[in-house]
């Protein structure tokens, strides 16, 4: 599982973590479903969001995965 799946599983849906990123549900469902990874520039909102219970590090890692 992914890192932004883990978030948004915590987080209770796509539609809630878009909500608090002020984002549509849309960009969400490509983070998980197309790129397997959220934006640099979203991760510190979205461990925030989670209350650090996905860690910067954790998403970041998403970054470094897909690059291998």
């Amino acid at each position: 599982m992914s890192a932004i799946e883990k978030a948004v599983k915590i987080i209770g849906g796509q539609t809630v973590l878009a909500k608090k990123l002020d984002i549509k549900q849309s960009y969400v469902w490509n983070w998980i479903h197309r790129h397997q990874q959220a934006p640099a520039k979203h991760i510190r909102a979205i461990s925030s969001a989670t209350q650090g219970l996905v860690s910067v590090d954790e998403l970041l890692l998403d970054h470094e995965t897909k690059a291998i």
